[in-house]
């Protein structure tokens, strides 16, 4: 296969990958520091009152719009949908760090998995749209009879 086909490819098997990883049943801990309880969730079930509770499901959620973004832009071959791609991948990746870097007395430690999928994804898409094929072949004069 080609370089360009395979990068393609990773457009759709990054995010199902990530989406793959969301919905284990053991992808979210959520450890509360008062009562001493850890809880084990999916990127898709809702956890206990946090600051952050719905950026989990939002970058499950954009996992799975990026990919159909990537089968769409393999079909039709749109070129602003590597943009559409680019944005949903990136802030897929924050909105699943978030949680992780914001602590208070309910630590919650998602997956890093999904993150770090994200991002390839938004780094092959970045790459595709920054060089685009060169399958367009030069048209000279046409030859004219005498």
């Amino acid at each position: 296969m080609k370089k360009r086909a395979i990068l393609k490819s990773f457009l759709i098997l990054l995010p199902i990958l990530a989406v793959g990883l969301a919905t284990a049943m053991d992808s979210v801990l959520v450890y509360d520091s008062r009562t001493g309880v850890t809880e084990y969730y999916s990127y898709f079930a809702s956890e206990p009152a946090t600051q952050v509770q719905m950026l989990l499901p939002l970058a499950a959620m954009l996992c799975f719009v990026s990919g159909i973004f990537g089968a769409v832009y393999l079909v039709k071959k749109k070129e602003w949908m590597l943009k559409a791609i680019v944005w949903t991948s990136l802030i897929a990746a924050c909105a699943a760090s978030v949680p992780t870097v914001m602590q208070g007395d309910v630590k919650v430690v998602a997956n890093v998995g999904l993150p770090i999928f994200m991002v390839i994804n938004w780094l092959v898409a970045s790459y595709i749209q920054k060089h685009p094929d060169k399958t367009e072949e030069k048209k000279g004069k046409k030859l004219k009879r005498k």
